[in-house]
């Protein structure tokens, strides 16, 4: 099965929260269904995270999400889970046009 919205290239800081504790990762690529996020920690297909974003008037957006894939070593793929205005906005703002 296909993603439901395509991914754009993004260059974002942000730290996890997830059941291993906080840990600092950059988000590579974003959309409106979720991300992929570069990180070295193992994470597990079904494990929940939190993270905040940082929108253009600097004010933080909190997101979370579900792994839905992991590539060992590099990173995962993460499905939002909290999609609402914020964070749809946010989404809107952040996402490149091209």
């Amino acid at each position: 099965m296909g993603r439901l919205h395509d991914r754009k290239t993004v260059a974002m800081e942000t730290v996890l929260d997830s059941s291993s504790g906080l840990r600092e990762s950059r988000i590579s690529d974003l959309s409106l269904g979720g991300c992929y996020v570069e990180s070295m920690t193992s994470f597990n297909p079904g494990e929940l995270v939190a993270f905040d974003l940082i929108d253009t008037a600097g004010d933080s957006v909190g997101f979370t999400g579900e792994v839905a894939y992991v590539l060992e070593g590099f990173g995962f793929g993460l499905r939002f889970t909290n999609i609402g205005p914020d964070q749809l906005q946010f989404l809107h703002e952040a996402i490149p046009k091209q």
